[in-house]
């Protein structure tokens, strides 16, 4: 599948069994939740599906799973999160075999005595998109990887053949207008934030792709109909302040992510298991909130449906 990418693209958790084992069969149920809710687009193994904790024959599984599942109705951009070249290339290879409609890559570089120069950034870069023919999505996502994918150096890797987009998660919405200023159309910014969604869309990114559309992606899609389609920021604004945000207050709040996408799934009747450890479930004050959430989200997304019209 050779498609843009466009809209709300869902980057999956990963389900697992009471053992840490891979849930593969609510994987499957995951798939369809979300390409029944809206999702344009999904994306396995990034940070949100505990792609760094996945040893290479689960990465694969995983992936198997989902492109099965998906047969074709949306692209899948498998995401490699790695710290070795050697690891990302193989996967490369691995992800277009498959069938994959483009593919993110970030580099995990820190250095035990000093920082990462960002040639090793580029030399990782041009390695992982010489090895297929996919497009290649930046990962900017500093805290893990170890570099900071600056609008300067992004215009370096946009010399790359292949690098057609950045995932850009910094939560700085400013940078959607520095890349875009210095690369024009050769890299397509892709919002990769939670909170930064309507300013992001509102500077002309036309894709988002955060974990918190697991949990909303119904309303995600909703928000980008009224911002690229409708041109209606009220709309917009209120989808976003109503029903997508109080999601990120329990995330942000709790200290615990991808506890709160499993536990905001499993409320949904998903059952996804929770996090590997160290990673924890969420509980307590967090938990009650998000209940009370999601037991009112489906009544604000269908008046907003009634306004928009129901997605096709």
């Amino acid at each position: 599948m050779t498609a843009e990418l466009r809209g709300a693209i869902v980057p999956l958790v990963t389900p697992f069994a009471s053992d840490e084992s891979l849930d593969l069969p609510a994987l499957s149920r995951l798939v369809e939740h979300a390409i029944d809710n809206g999702a344009e687009g999904l994306m396995p193994t990034a940070l949100s599906g505990e792609g760094p904790l996945l040893d290479e024959e689960e990465t694969l599984a995983v992936w198997d799973s989902v492109f099965a599942r998906a047969a074709g109705r949306v692209p899948i951009v498998p995401a490699i999160i790695a710290m070795t070249t050697r690891r990302a290339v193989s996967l490369a290879r691995a992800a277009e075999q498959r069938g994959a409609a483009a593919l993110m890559a970030a580099p995990i570089l820190p250095e035990l005595y000093s920082g990462r120069s960002p040639e090793d950034a580029c030399s990782f870069y041009a390695d992982v998109a010489g090895a297929s023919g996919l497009r290649l999505v930046l990962f900017n996502y500093p805290s893990l990887t170890g570099v900071d994918l600056v609008p300067p150096l992004v215009a370096r890797l946009a010399r790359i053949d292949r690098v057609r987009y950045i995932k850009e998660s910094t939560g700085d919405a400013s940078r959607v207008h520095d890349i875009q200023r210095l690369v024009g159309d050769r890299v397509e910014v892709i919002c990769g934030a939670p909170h930064t969604a309507l300013e992001s869309l509102a500077l002309g990114c036309r894709t988002w792709i955060t974990g918190l559309l697991n949990v909303v992606p119904r309303s995600g899609r909703q928000l980008i109909r009224a911002l690229l389609q409708k041109n209606d920021l009220a709309l917009a604004r209120r989808i976003y302040h109503r029903q997508i945000l109080p999601v990120f207050d329990v995330l942000r709040d709790s200290s615990n992510p991808t506890g709160t996408l499993k536990a905001g799934l499993c409320l949904q009747g998903i059952d996804v298991g929770v996090p590997r450890r160290p990673g924890r479930a969420l509980g307590g004050e967090p938990h009650r909130a998000l209940g009370e959430h999601l037991r009112a989200l489906p009544a604000l997304e269908s008046r907003t449906e009634a306004e928009l019209g129901p997605f096709a």
